[in-house]
């Protein structure tokens, strides 16, 4: 009873793919990240905070920093049960989600491949995922760098 997980994410949404014993059960999460956030006073150089002036920037970056982190979290919970795991999507986010799966002790080495693809339908995601885990593994020592 093997169960293999693939999951396809971007920024926005990530699609948790399970393939156990012939079956595909498929989850939807939802990032909650804000693409772009406004704080009363702000302007594009500097923000007011009562009678200092703040760069905004290091504030957004912080808060993006957490909301992946929070992202992540939630993927990494529906993974816990997977013997390998195939990451796969069109943005880079496939590449973070790959390292905060590195510092996790339970799932570090359970990242069978990282791919990108394009947007797919739920239908190509699964294919795509049973395709991948009908192949032989290929095993290679790759180092995720922090």
């Amino acid at each position: 009873m093997k169960k293999n997980i693939g999951v396809w994410l971007d920024t926005e949404k990530a699609y948790v793919i399970t393939i156990q014993d012939a079956s595909a059960k498929l989850e939807k999460i939802e990032s909650g990240i804000e693409s772009r956030a406004r704080f009363k006073g702000e302007t594009k150089a500097y923000s007011r905070m009562g009678n200092q002036f703040i760069n905004p920037a290091t504030k957004l970056t912080q808060k993006r920093r957490h909301q992946l982190k929070h992202y992540f979290e939630k993927i990494t919970d529906c993974l816990v049960e997977a013997e390998e795991i195939y990451l796969f999507g069109p943005a880079e986010t496939k590449v973070h989600l790959a390292k905060h799966i590195s510092k996790e002790t339970m799932l570090k080495n359970r990242i069978r491949k990282i791919e990108s693809e394009d947007h797919l339908s739920e239908k190509q995601m699964i294919a795509c995922v049973k395709k991948e885990f009908d192949q032989s593994p290929l095993r290679m020592n790759v180092r995720i760098r922090h």
